[in-house]
């Protein structure tokens, strides 16, 4: 992956993020930001739970309106 691959992430730091510390960086992120990071690891890793994660906050994010 090259810098240019993660160029607009929210998180610099996302592919060295454990999925525990993960679930607690994107709990101040919006929709935009968690959508963003859900495309990122569908064409990179496609990590199922790292992909459960965010699908669940994006599911958190829209609930909560």
């Amino acid at each position: 992956m090259t810098a240019s691959d993660r160029a607009g992430l929210p998180l610099p730091d996302y592919d060295t993020l454990s999925v525990g510390t993960l679930e607690h960086r994107i709990r101040g992120l919006g929709s935009d930001d968690v959508e963003k990071l859900l495309h990122y690891e569908h064409t990179h890793g496609d990590r199922a739970m790292v992909v459960q994660v965010l699908a669940s906050r994006k599911h958190q994010i829209e609930e909560d309106g």
